[in-house]
């Protein structure tokens, strides 16, 4: 059964679950991201997946199930195949007795129902789940893929065939496609091969194989690339893409000679990544305008700021996707490129032609555009180009090396760019760092344990923030959060990442402090007087909002 939006605004507004100034919060994020109502009520925190799934339930007179609490039972989830379970929302989960138990988003869907009982050979018991709940059960058919890849491993041992290789390598991507993996490392050791997935930020040992299939499993990985296969003594990179259900994933391949053989570094980079908007991304709102008002300038640079893994590219790819319109005359240089976007021209960098940053970008500045690229900046000749351009009536992204905004302005002196140069082009800095999310599915509210407590004491300037944004002078009354532990999050406490943002807005009070090559330190007082919002105090933001912990905020600004 679909409910309304009326029969929704009288079940929550009506039941006391939901103030009217929230449902219709909810109802205006809801249509901005063409998601249904009830997933903007859970994604805002007004109410948890479980609760609004009982409610509905209870609502139609039916079973509700919260599937992150079941047991997934694997022999019972493949009667579904996987490609009907997405497609219909519907996972089988459990066999009680004779009867299976199917979750659904749809208990209407009597026709399928009756075409899945004949099929399965067995009672169905249908109950009713959430989108969310059906997500994560799907995530057991990766549990499939992995025991498959074991298993092949074991019979390769004993009767190896020519294309085990093929679907070890098949096994593996699809493990990490549905376990969220950013990162597939396949590192050669003295007796065996590891496969390790970087899942939100952290890596995790899936598997291990005999050192005598690498050379196979190398191989296979540079064909798909189209490298050399003979070629073992000098590095490579490569690119490939394969189909998946849920949209085309790219691969970015790393090859690299070490004394064990060959290391393989696979970068996954999914479809969904390249419709992240702005907004998604974390920064607070007043944050937001300032970065869209830098946007919406016809000229200067915006410069994103952070070591490697930060997420710099994909804020500029976010902003990319705002300016990427009809009238407008995109472009960029980068090194790699790291996704492909319609109606935007995207110059790879190859130092074997000398296609630099730097001789690139004198090309592409004679090619009239409107919004240029850079992947970095990492040479004078790329940073004087680059803010020349920003003055000559284009509005120019780029990211740097910096550990925070007011840090980039010694980065650029000391890459021989003019002070004044640099006043007059800087428009937005945006530093940043990725932390860990804390799961939702098992948040829970707790004290601050005594490790934290004694860290924070002994740091006057993490004291303050603490009673700054917890209201509360004794920290041991100060209650958090964190996630306990759980099926849906791999028993991390974390599931998914978000920025922490510093936007340094270069007003007309800070120009002069940069034209007279003042320190880092006085443009940061002045821009902290002007309403900065430092990283650490953005983490602090999110910390009491329940959306990450403060260990993550310390690795993330400590480091």
């Amino acid at each position: 059964m679909t409910f309304t939006i009326e029969q929704l605004e009288k079940l929550l507004i009506g039941g006391d679950f939901l103030k009217k100034e929230q449902f219709d919060k909810a109802r205006d994020v809801a249509t901005n991201r063409g998601i249904s109502l009830p997933e903007a009520i859970v994604d805002l925190g007004f109410l948890s997946d479980a609760q609004i799934g009982s409610l509905l339930a209870g609502e139609q007179g039916i079973f509700f199930v919260d599937l992150s609490k079941e047991r997934i039972d694997q022999n019972v989830l493949t009667a579904i195949p996987e490609r009907v379970a997405k497609a219909r929302m519907t996972v089988a989960y459990k066999r009680v007795k004779d009867v299976v138990w199917v979750a659904t988003l749809d208990t209407e869907n009597y026709e399928f129902f009756a075409l899945l009982q004949k099929k399965i050979g067995a009672p169905l018991k249908v109950v009713l789940a959430t989108s969310a709940g059906i997500e994560e059960a799907l995530k057991a058919y990766q549990k499939e893929y992995l025991e498959q890849a074991r298993e092949l491993i074991a019979s390769m041992r004993n009767n190896p065939h020519e294309e085990d290789a093929v679907k070890l390598v098949e096994l593996m991507l699809l493990a990490a496609h549905k376990g969220r993996a950013s990162d597939i490392h396949i590192e050669p050791e003295e007796f065996s091969v590891v496969v390790r997935f970087r899942i939100d930020g952290d890596m995790h040992e899936m598997f291990r194989y005999p050192p005598e299939f690498h050379e196979k499993v190398v191989f296979r990985v540079k064909i798909l690339s189209r490298l050399r296969t003979d070629e073992h003594a000098q590095a490579q990179d490569g690119r490939f893409e394969i189909k998946t259900e849920a949209g085309n994933l790219n691969l970015h391949v790393s090859i690299l000679p070490i004394t064990r053989g060959e290391n393989v570094v696979m970068r996954l980079l999914s479809e969904r990544f390249q419709r992240l908007r702005l907004e998604d991304l974390g920064l607070q709102e007043d944050d937001l305008e300032k970065v869209d008002r830098a946007a919406a300038l016809p000229h200067g640079m915006i410069i994103a700021v952070g070591p490697t893994g930060s997420g710099k590219t994909t804020t500029l790819y976010a902003i990319l996707h705002i300016l990427n319109q009809p009238d407008v005359n995109v472009m960029t240089i980068e090194d790699p490129v790291e996704y492909d976007i319609q109606g935007i021209r995207q110059i790879q960098v190859n130092p074997r032609t000398n296609l630099t940053f730097g001789v690139g970008l004198k090309s592409l500045v004679r090619q009239d555009p409107d919004v240029i690229m850079v992947g970095e900046i990492r040479d004078p000749e790329t940073a004087n180009i680059s803010v020349n351009a920003a003055l000559t009536g284009h509005l120019v992204l780029s990211t740097l090396h910096a550990n925070d905004s007011a840090t980039t302005f010694p980065r650029l002196f000391e890459m021989g760019v003019e002070p004044f140069l640099i006043a007059s082009s800087l428009n937005v800095i945006i530093a940043q760092r990725l932390v860990r999310k804390i799961c939702p599915n098992c948040m829970e509210s707790v004290f601050l344990n005594a490790e934290i407590q004694k860290a924070i004491e002994g740091d006057p300037a993490l004291h303050r923030l603490v009673q700054k944004f917890g209201g509360e002078k004794d920290i041991e009354k100060i209650r958090l959060y964190h996630g306990k532990g759980c099926r849906v999050c791999g028993d991390t406490g974390y599931r998914g990442r978000t920025g922490i943002y510093e936007i340094l807005e270069v007003t007309e009070e800070i120009r002069p402090l940069i034209v007279g090559k003042q320190s880092a330190d006085d443009i940061r007082k002045k821009a902290i007087e002007q309403g900065m919002r430092t990283m650490i105090e953005d983490g602090f933001i999110k910390v009491f909002k329940g959306q990450t912990t403060i260990d993550e905020i310390i690795r993330a600004t400590k480091a």
